[in-house]
């Protein structure tokens, strides 16, 4: 390197040209100071990144593994000094080189592998790299965070000199000999561009530019619909933006987001759980799913010392104050440790000494290396804070900076005042006046930061959640969920006393011979069927109907850190279904103990199984009334319009032959039709009918409507049960995105 240093630019005489129309002529320079290698922007039109952070005016030091990104293009720094021999066991701390001596060098958490890197993000064995006759390959081994690999989750792929792998916390920079391994844990840096969110053609946040550093506390304020809350959800990763990018430490948030805690304003913890248990739930589905037990043990053990909830660990959350529950949910996000975490208004409905205490606490967190960005309203602590983020209504950012230059800025003596300053102007006066006088110059602005926009990382397609195994993680909510369910135990006391109130009452309608083949009255016995299969509508839907909605918030905070819909649709129905059938035997037992079939016990059974059936349908269709919701009262409200057609359609209140063509074809899409029938023809009800003349001379439902079989009935109930579970989880999905 000369004395002039290396010139970055369009320039053929540069000494590395980037050809490309979003570099400029000249671009950046990297120069020596001493033993040390620094870069400095040459007021380049789309500017200069190093590790995503844009630079300004200001010389920057390189370490290896550094990643500059010019006019679209990706330069990794490597100073091309010795690379030392990796030693067995070698944990990375900092930045260490590693030289690929064998063929095959493993990566993972575990002390066993050649390198050691220790995070709560990083599997036991987490990849491998091995050397074969096409190159050099890394081979995820199955993580359950994955790898990535210039950004984008990758399985499998060979690497070109310049690769940058990405493992949890930490980048490995490939340079065509070994690796340079760089631990960004502390020092994680959030930067958005641009970003801005439309719905149904509204726009509720405008395009939106700003940074955030490791260590900084950021307040994010302003009036109500302001967009403060999508602005986080978005540099959270929950949401993703209409346009724009959100990029941590230079890599996409969606494939980082395990490393961002999102603390939504809601509770995303169960309030029936103690915080220890709740706790050791979250850890299990939010570390790596080889973690042992004492691994669980370990980090559940340091965000209670962190947070000072140890004193708290056996006590139910539902006893909490309001505070205490916030500081249980930034617990539950601190667990593997991320270095970014978001909050939406944690100290809403707090006095003033615990918003206080709150905002405090996560002063402390920042102080440890963490970027917090946190929405409020509340004014008495901004000055812990190093930024403010004000946003005026319809989404535009008036103003980031910190809180003495907000002041200045809005000509305001106390920082309650910045509301009353935000009020008296268009915001676009604000915003405009902000951009003029914070930004770097380049016009209004707005064609300068469309090609910042365009001139950063590449985006790669959108990594999924973490990988887990479906059997586990549902055994895992299973257990939580049998435990919740246990804890409420007047709802539980409900459910299971109802079933012998109704049977008692179904009982007292009918004499006792109604199934009787001496009855006089055939038809009183097609009635209890149908009053019957009614019930076990009745109870399984109950059952269900809340279930999915009560959890809405927790359901999203799981769903971002790896929880399969698969697994928790099934722990929601192995409960379920358990619980509804206690409910339908003890229905049965009552019912047709007083009021026996004059059957065989095979028929004693089928009717039995096919009531059994109605109730495992009835809890999917409560459930996919549960996630189509948007509240617990609607889920209430709804259940009665679902089972209506049941009732009308089933063909016992008006016989499906009498019905007309268009409704006799809606009721084959009603499967209390199903069960009624199954039920009528496992009892012979055509048989019975026709062998008392009354009957016979006015039967209502005609030779075909009893004549489908048990059995039959039976399949078309399994179609309707897979059917309904299958719109549960699209339902879920479309919910999610």
């Amino acid at each position: 390197m000369g004395a002039q240093g290396l010139t970055i630019g369009r320039r053929s005489d540069c000494d590395i040209v980037v050809d490309t129309d979003l570099a400029s002529r000249k671009h950046a320079r990297i120069v020596t100071q001493g033993n040390e290698c620094l870069i400095v922007d040459l007021d380049s039109l789309n500017g200069t990144y190093l590790n995503g952070e844009r630079l300004r005016s200001e010389l920057r030091r390189l370490s290896d593994g550094d990643t500059v990104v010019v006019g679209g293009e990706s330069l990794r720094f490597l100073s091309g000094g010795e690379t030392k021999l990796a030693q067995r066991s070698m944990p990375v701390h900092g930045v260490r080189a590693v030289h690929l001596q064998s063929q095959r060098v493993t990566i993972g958490r575990d002390p066993g592998n050649d390198v050691v890197l220790d995070d709560p993000n990083v599997s036991r064995y987490h990849a491998e790299l091995a050397s074969n006759a096409a190159g050099v390959e890394l081979k995820d081994l199955a993580s359950t965070n994955g790898s990535r690999l210039n950004g984008e989750i990758v399985d499998r792929a060979v690497l070109e000199t310049g690769d940058e792998l990405g493992i949890g916390p930490f980048r490995l920079i490939f340079d065509g000999r070994g690796v340079t391994a760089r631990d960004d844990r502390g020092g994680l840096r959030l930067d958005a561009e641009q970003v801005s969110m439309t719905i149904k053609e509204k726009q509720i946040l405008a395009p939106t530019t700003l940074s955030v550093a490791p260590g900084q506390l950021v307040a994010v304020i302003g009036s109500s619909g302001a967009g403060k809350s999508t602005l986080v959800r978005t540099l959270a990763g929950v949401t993703r933006p209409t346009s724009g990018s959100v990029l941590l430490s230079g890599d996409p948030i969606a494939a980082r987001r395990t490393d961002v805690g999102y603390v939504p304003q809601e509770d995303i913890v169960h309030r029936r759980l103690t915080v220890l248990e709740a706790l050791r739930y979250a850890a299990r589905l939010r570390l790596p799913e080889d973690s042992s037990p004492a691994d669980v043990e370990a980090a559940v053990g340091g965000v209670l010392d962190e947070l000072g909830l140890t004193e708290h660990a056996n006590t139910l959350i539902g006893s909490l104050s309001g505070g205490q529950r916030k500081r249980v949910g930034v617990a539950t996000e601190l667990l593997s440790r991320p270095g970014v975490v978001c909050l939406d208004e944690p100290t809403t409905g707090l006095d003033p000494a615990l918003e206080a205490r709150t905002m405090g606490l996560l002063r402390r967190l920042a102080d440890e290396s963490r970027a917090v960005i946190v929405v409020t309203h509340a004014t008495a602590s901004l000055d812990l804070c190093d930024r403010l983020a004000v946003m005026g209504a319809g989404g535009h950012l008036c103003f980031f900076g910190s809180p003495a230059e907000a002041l200045a800025f809005f000509g305001a003596s106390r920082l309650e005042d910045v509301y009353v300053r935000l009020e008296e102007r268009p915001v676009t006066e604000w915003q405009a006046r902000y951009d003029t006088e914070h930004r770097v110059p380049g016009g209004d602005g707005t064609e300068r930061f469309a090609a910042v926009a365009a001139a950063g990382v590449p985006r790669p397609s959108v990594p999924g959640p973490p990988r887990r195994r479906l059997v586990p993680q549902a055994s895992l909510l299973t257990r939580r969920y049998v435990r919740l369910f246990g804890r409420d135990r007047r709802n539980l006391l409900i459910l299971l006393g109802q079933v012998p109130l109704l049977a008692l009452a179904l009982v007292g309608l009918f004499e006792a011979d109604v199934f009787s083949r001496d009855a006089r009255t055939p038809n009183e016995a097609a009635q209890l069927l149908f009053l019957m299969v009614t019930t076990a509508l009745w109870i399984g839907s109950i059952d269900a109907a809340r279930e999915i909605i009560k959890e809405r918030n927790v359901l999203a905070s799981e769903r971002a850190v790896g929880l399969r819909l698969g697994a928790y649709i099934a722990s929601k129905a192995a409960v379920l279904f358990v619980l509804v059938t206690v409910q339908t035997l003890v229905l049965a037992t009552i019912v047709l103990g007083l009021r026996p079939l004059d059957e065989p016990s095979s028929t004693l059974a089928a009717v039995v199984g096919l009531l059994l059936l109605t109730s495992l349908v009835a809890v999917s269709m409560g459930l996919a009334v549960s996630a189509a919701v948007n509240t617990e009262e609607q889920a209430t409200s709804f259940i009665p319009l679902t089972l209506l057609p049941q009732l009308l359609f089933a063909g016992a209140l008006v016989p499906v032959a009498r019905m007309g063509d268009a409704l006799g074809a809606l009721s084959a899409f009603i499967f209390a039709r199903w069960s009624f029938a199954g039920a009528g023809s496992a009892i012979d009800m055509n048989g019975r009918l026709m062998d008392d003349p009354r009957s016979r001379r006015v039967n209502r439902y005609g030779l075909d409507f009893f004549d489908v079989s048990a059995d039959a009935s039976a399949l078309v109930l399994l179609v309707f049960l897979g059917v309904l579970l299958g719109g549960v989880a699209l339902l879920m999905v479309r919910r999610a995105r």
